[in-house]
């Protein structure tokens, strides 16, 4: 069976790895010949647990390519796994989209399973269907499949190959065994294939990230709360998790939800709801309370070394919008720097992956400073702020703090570090009570 993944970004990647080490013949096409030329020497800009590795391992048996006839002809499933842009908030920009399915539907020569793993709004399937009906004039058979793709940042391998639950929403018997080929070896009992109609399987995908945005948005809110009756978060959150009607994942308070999925699926799905008068209101709470993050992070630093932090420098540790990852999109980072710069104060910034991203992306200004070490980061700050938990920032010690730092002042934003193995610094994070005989140095 010959499997064409279409868009080579990093779902298609992924996608395209996880299917050849299940045993499939799997052509990768996109357009951008530099990329495709890259991943045929096992290269590779994508920053991503495994990634590589698996690159490594598999990539001799992909056929990489640039040539739409090369890789749609004669292939049994196709799968689109193109990057949808927002084109304004709430709104998807579909215009890519079917311009590539355009130029495959020219070297369809035979019936064929159509996959989406893309994130498109409800509705999608229908409209791909008879769009490529109406390009082959009916002269083959088109099935098209909604398959929507639950990898993360950071675990996204991982998650390819053992997911938790794969869902497709078809309408025909021919593409249900396609789909069972195509999954043969990680469907499972632990791993159920759940066969539900294409509206159905385009919703749960908005539906799941809008509900992990609620939760993250809720814990945040129960995390001020603890701050102001002197609970601690984190042993809350704990608490909550135990149950297994609720589980412990997304459960970390912070400075708000960001990257490529979960602000925009959220804004995507509250739009749908509008435009059919439905009232998704604990929806539009969570994200009016997630565009407040990073400003409640600015009055607990005020509450702490008091409201004129121009005379501060601080290092912004984390500019991506997860750790351990390079992508920037939506980053809380901009937020907080942005809050940071109305005071005037002075903004030392890095990030294990993603410094440059972030330099070329944030306008320049003569208050902000980009380090090449965290080491250097830490030197040359006042206080030190940490917005996501990249690896590097957890191995930091007590002893790390008091070597870099004159005063160490920490305010975590993320929960990366462990406050009780840190007795010389002067910790602070929403939500977490941390008992130390320390006092902060007012302005």
């Amino acid at each position: 069976m010959k499997i064409t993944i279409v868009g080579i970004g990093f779902i298609g990647l992924v996608n395209a790895l996880g299917f050849t080490a299940q045993g499939h013949s799997v052509f990768a096409l996109d357009s951008d010949k530099k990329k495709i030329a890259a991943l045929r020497k096992g290269e590779t800009s994508i920053s991503e647990y495994k990634l590589s590795e698996y690159l490594q391992k598999y990539g001799d048996k992909i056929r990489f390519t640039s040539e739409y006839r090369d890789a749609i002809y004669g292939a049994d499933i196709i799968i689109f796994c193109n990057e949808i842009p927002e084109k304004e908030p709430g709104v998807c920009d579909l215009v890519n989209f079917y311009s590539t399915i355009k130029e495959c539907a020219k070297h369809i020569q035979n019936d064929v399973t159509v996959v989406i793993r893309s994130t498109v709004p409800v509705g999608t399937n229908a409209e791909v269907k008879e769009y490529l009906d109406i390009l082959l004039n009916h002269r083959y058979k088109v099935n098209v499949v909604s398959n929507p793709d639950f990898c993360a940042q950071g675990t996204a391998m991982k998650d390819m190959l053992q997911p938790a639950r794969i869902v497709v929403g078809l309408s025909s018997k021919e593409a249900r065994t396609a789909m069972e080929a195509l999954y043969t070896g990680i469907t499972s009992k632990e791993c159920p294939m759940l066969v539900v109609s294409p509206e159905s399987a385009e919703l749960i995908k908005y539906a799941s990230n809008a509900y992990l945005a609620v939760k993250l948005s809720y814990i945040n809110e129960i995390a001020d709360l603890c701050d102001l009756i002197g609970a601690d978060i984190q042993e809350v959150s704990y608490g909550i998790g135990l149950d297994p009607r609720i589980g412990g994942k997304y459960l970390y308070s912070g400075v708000g939800f960001g990257g490529p999925s979960l602000p925009q699926d959220t804004k995507v799905l509250a739009a749908l709801a509008e435009e059919h008068n439905v009232s998704l209101t604990v929806l539009d709470a969570a994200m009016r309370v997630n565009d407040r993050r990073p400003s409640q992070i600015i009055l607990k630093i005020k509450k702490v070394l008091g409201d004129n932090l121009s005379d501060k420098r601080f290092a912004i540790l984390g500019l991506s919008y997860k750790g351990n990852t390079d992508d920037i999109r939506q980053s809380p980072a901009f937020k907080v720097i942005d809050e940071l710069l109305k005071e005037d104060s002075r903004i030392i910034a890095f990030d294990p992956k993603s410094t440059s991203a972030f330099r070329k992306k944030m306008k320049s200004d003569q208050h902000i400073a980009y380090a090449n070490t965290l080491d250097e980061a830490l030197k040359t700050c006042d206080v030190a702020i940490f917005l996501n938990e990249s690896e590097e920032f957890k191995k930091l010690t007590n002893e790390d703090f008091v070597n870099y730092m004159k005063k160490p002042i920490v305010f975590d934003g993320k929960g990366v570090l462990n406050p009780y193995q840190l007795k010389d610094v002067l910790y602070f994070a929403v939500g977490k009570r941390v008992r130390k005989k320390k006092t902060v140095p007012q302005n």
